[in-house]
């Protein structure tokens, strides 16, 4: 599954790096890797390594997501999508 969501940040990668939407790839590379977390938390909890590897897995996904959303708030504002607050 991991390897599956490489690939896909990989070619998303090359798609919006010849498009220069350097925004929407920092985005993308960000859910992949809350995704990538998730799995890994997933995997931790059914293979019963503990708690706490858990948590970690899945703290990692929650700032990977957190900055997931920041960068599209962002690319949002920038593009006129939200009023900023200036």
């Amino acid at each position: 599954m991991l390897v599956a969501i490489a690939i896909e940040i990989a070619v998303a990668a090359y798609y919006f790096w010849r498009r220069q939407r350097t925004v929407l790839l920092l985005s993308f590379v960000a859910n992949g890797l809350a995704g990538g977390a998730l799995v890994l938390a997933l995997r931790a909890a059914l293979q019963q390594t503990g708690w706490l590897f858990v948590a970690i897995y899945l703290a990692g996904a929650l700032l990977a997501h957190v900055a997931d959303v920041v960068l599209r708030l962002s690319a949002s504002r920038h593009a006129g999508g939200v009023p900023s607050a200036d």
